[in-house]
């Protein structure tokens, strides 16, 4: 059964990966000038799907590293290899950057940042999320994934946490929501 140092070790390799995509995208979004809201926008538009896709490449890796790990530390019998999610589609990223770029039209343009930060990230932990699910679906020797909170994990997440490893399929979403940082 996986513990809660190794479940902290891949929450670390997450809490890892999205730090380096908030200084990514708090860079680039420090290059844009916002006097131009139209050319903010698309220059958003083709970056972030990029950004996401890659952050979230490695995001994935991280977790089928880390579910391979576990699995050999636990010295299940039999032989798996988790296989890495793919990326979230580019049109979802899209929509996501359309929404928070109507910030770009008001008075106060930066506050777009906090929303692209916080859309991303929750898009950029998606691949790891679902690598970890599918390896559950996938591997016959396990048991299920569940969600795992943190200290001042939200209502909803700590109620399903609670049910224990009794996820198995996809049908039981994970239904992620920004900066509650819950894990597979």
């Amino acid at each position: 059964m996986v513990g809660q140092a190794e479940v902290t070790q891949l929450r670390q390799a997450q809490a890892g990966i999205l730090a380096l995509l908030s200084e990514s995208l708090t860079a680039f979004f420090a290059s844009l000038d916002l006097e131009k809201p139209d050319a903010a926008r698309d220059a958003l538009l083709e970056y972030l799907p990029l950004l996401v896709a890659q952050y979230g490449d490695a995001g994935a890796a991280a977790a089928a590293d880390w579910y391979d790990d576990v699995r050999a530390v636990e010295r299940v019998p039999g032989r798996y290899r988790a296989e890495v999610a793919g990326p979230v589609p580019a049109d979802v990223v899209e929509a996501s950057v359309r929404f928070s770029a109507g910030h770009l039209y008001t008075a106060t343009p930066a506050l777009a940042l906090p929303s692209l930060l916080d859309a991303s990230s929750k898009r950029v932990l998606v691949p790891a999320r679902f690598t970890v699910m599918r390896a559950t679906e996938r591997d016959p020797r396990a048991v299920g994934w569940q969600r795992v909170t943190r200290s001042g994990g939200c209502k909803f997440c700590r109620f399903l946490a609670q049910r224990g490893a009794v996820y198995r399929e996809r049908v039981a979403d994970f239904a992620s929501h920004g900066h509650c940082n819950c894990a597979t």
